[in-house]
């Protein structure tokens, strides 16, 4: 199992895009993925099961496993028959995620225990989306990585938001003598701005950037999949090849 947490502290960098459609890509090669939403905001959750009730989504929250309420492999839904990624499992995401930073904040044991329940689920690469913001959910899901994959634009504050991230990857390696593979991503990039990117020498930049796309953002937008074969869609595949390999 390979688990690659997608992070960033700062949004609209095409985080939740980058996670759902690298899920999607990676079941296309025959890949067992569950994607976890880790972010309250839960856009991924939104994408990924807009035909899913309500009320089974909110029973199925993340937040009902890291508050011990309910098995994380309990949590795991369909994609809610929609089509999107076939075969995929999705743990959503709902707003009272927000409060498991609350309630467990006298319980460190959760940063250990969340990657040993992820460990145990029956996927070949586990994908976890997280809030833009350093939280319980981003760090338990940064203790759970193998990868942690940055999205970085061109903007001035890119270098100090992947900082953030760097920090807290320090700290787990501090913590368990280990860490995850951090690199940067280059998303909503023109190529000009990709290869300033990746010559940026606080970081190691992936050779697969996202560029800027209309078709990424109404596909997030309408809940529908990228088209197979399409330029965005080449993207995103050479991204899960890359990460995986």
């Amino acid at each position: 199992m390979k688990i690659i947490t997608f992070a960033s502290v700062k949004g609209g960098v095409g985080k939740t895009a980058a996670a759902v459609f690298t899920a999607a890509a990676l079941a296309a090669r025959g890949a067992r993925v569950i994607v976890i939403d880790g972010d309250p905001n839960n856009c991924a959750t939104d994408y990924l099961a807009r035909e899913v009730e309500q009320e089974e989504i909110v029973a199925h929250d993340l937040y009902q496993a890291l508050t011990g309420k309910r098995p994380l492999e309990g949590c795991i839904i369909g994609n809610g028959g929609t089509g999107l990624i076939p075969a995929t499992g999705l743990i959503p995401a709902t707003p009272a995620l927000a409060r498991a930073g609350t309630e467990l904040a006298n319980d460190p044991g959760v940063v250990l225990r969340f990657p040993k329940a992820v460990r145990a689920l029956e996927a070949d690469i586990v994908i976890i989306d997280t809030p833009p913001s350093l939280t319980l959910e981003l760090t338990v899901a940064l203790y759970a990585a193998d990868v942690v994959l940055v999205p970085v634009g061109v903007s001035r504050w890119s270098v100090s938001a992947f900082s953030v991230v760097s920090d807290a990857v320090a700290g787990v390696c501090s913590a368990l003598g280990k860490g995850p593979q951090l690199l940067s991503l280059p998303a909503i990039v023109t190529p000009k701005e990709a290869e300033i990117l990746r010559d940026i020498s606080t970081w190691r930049a992936v050779n697969s950037p996202i560029f800027k796309s209309a078709a990424i953002r109404n596909a997030l937008n309408a809940g529908t999949p990228l088209k197979a074969g399409s330029l965005a869609w080449t993207w995103y595949e050479a991204l899960a090849r890359e990460v995986t390999s």
